[in-house]
Formats: C-alpha cells, structure tokens, sequence
C-alpha cells in the first residue's frame, strides 16, 4: 500500500484518542487511491469541534505518528510539514462552522465520530468545469509570445522566459482538449497542467519544444508559433510580426 495512505489510517487511528477531532477528510489523491503512488502527499482536512482549532494549530503532536522534522506553517488553517521518513503532508484545519465556506473537491473520510454531519464535507464550493475560449486562449498565447520575444531582444531573457515558457505555454496546453484523444480521464479541477503528460500522450514531443530552457526562448517561442500557425486560424499579418523577431 501507499506509504503516505498507510501513514492517513494510522493519523485516523490516532485521532480516535482526541475528543474534539469531528473528521478526517482524505483529499487530492488521498481520496483517489488508485492514483495515488510513491510520490503522492499527505493532502487532508481535520474538522474540529468549535472553540478547539487553535489548540491543534499551535501544538502538532496529534500528527506525530512519526517523528516530524520539517513544519511551516503556510496559512492562517494549516501547515505543510514532512515525517522523518519522507512523507510530506499538506492540511488545513477547519471547525464544523468553517467547513462549509471552505473550496475542495469530494475527499474520502479516513475517520469521523458518530455524530458528525457527513453532509459537512460535501463540497459546496468545488471549482466549475473550464470552458475553454480558444479565440481567447490562441490570441493571449500569440501576444505573449510577441511580448516575451520583445522583452528578449532588450536583454530580459527571465521576463521573456516568463511571457513565452509559462504564460504562452499555460494558455496553448487547454487548447489540446480539442486536438488530441484523451488517454487519462483524471483532471485537476484546479490545475490543468496536471498529469498533461498522462491525458494527452500524443503531445509529449510538443510539450519538450514549448519549452526548452531558460537559453531557448526564441527556439520555445517557434515551437508554440508553429503550433498555433498550424492548429488555428491565426492572423496572419500578426504572426509574421513575431516570426520577424525569431
């Protein structure tokens, strides 16, 4: 089994003893077992009686089934935090009355008490699926091509890096929805480049191009233009503008 799901059960069991610990709510892949593999983390909820939240914020031993070595805490309900062994947790904290504002996609109960409102961990806020414009999308990727290229030839290679390799490329994968077969059905509600290399394989050879490195941006940019020149129908007039800078 799973390292980090063996560590989620053996934490569930652990919270038994705590009597203000309402649910343990397993997430990302956590919940999806199947896809969980040697580099999944530790992606989880703890609800908590009203009043107590500050008492497992401020003291972790309630998560130390292993020794912790590594703790920050990232926001105002949680930390990120890795055991001794390696295994690395990302969680929050919530009471039953915080629960119902928080953003999450259906997870997995590792453990709850009798009484607790399973109803509380249906999602009420989980993100909408992404309706792609690629009118949108294809243009915004040009201008930020254009743009980063432009920034090059000033000598701003990391801002040109940025506008070609991240923005550009971030708008063109959606575009792959409409191009190629989906081989993974699984899709991060809120990443899209998540598992990209898994649910399209026939764009493997494209996403090397798209990006080449921090010294290839004029190589990256041809790529991602030859791509949009050839998929979409692209000005033309614009597009020769940007070939001018390659």
């Amino acid at each position: 089994m799973n390292k980090s799901i063996q560590r989620m059960e053996k934490l569930a069991e652990r919270l038994k003893s705590y009597k203000d610990v309402m649910c343990l709510l397993g997430l990302g892949s956590m919940s999806q077992i199947k896809r969980a593999d040697a580099y999944s983390d530790m992606d989880f909820f703890l609800i908590v009686k009203d009043g107590s939240k500050d008492a497992f914020i401020n003291d972790l031993k309630w998560l130390a089934v292993q020794p912790i070595i590594y703790s920050f805490k990232n926001s105002n309900d949680g930390y990120k935090i890795m055991y001794q062994d390696g295994v690395y947790a990302e969680f929050a904290i919530f009471t039953e009355k915080e629960i119902v504002d928080a953003h999450f996609t259906k997870g997995i109960i590792y453990y709850k008490t009798n009484d607790f409102d399973v109803t509380l961990v249906n999602p009420n806020h989980s993100p909408k699926k992404r309706i792609i414009d690629t009118n949108y999308n294809v243009n915004e990727a040009l201008t930020n091509i254009y743009v980063g290229l432009t920034r090059l030839k000033r000598g701003e290679v990391s801002n040109a890096s940025t506008f070609i390799q991240v923005y550009a490329y971030n708008l063109i994968l959606p575009l792959f929805e409409s191009l190629f077969k989906k081989d993974d059905l699984y899709e991060d509600p809120y990443i899209f480049e998540r598992r990209i290399e898994f649910r399209f394989k026939a764009s493997a050879s494209l996403l090397k191009d798209f990006r080449q490195g921090y010294l290839n941006n004029i190589e990256s940019a041809q790529a991602m233009l030859d791509f949009l020149d050839k998929y979409f129908d692209v000005n033309e007039s614009f597009v020769k503008q940007i070939r001018s800078l390659i």
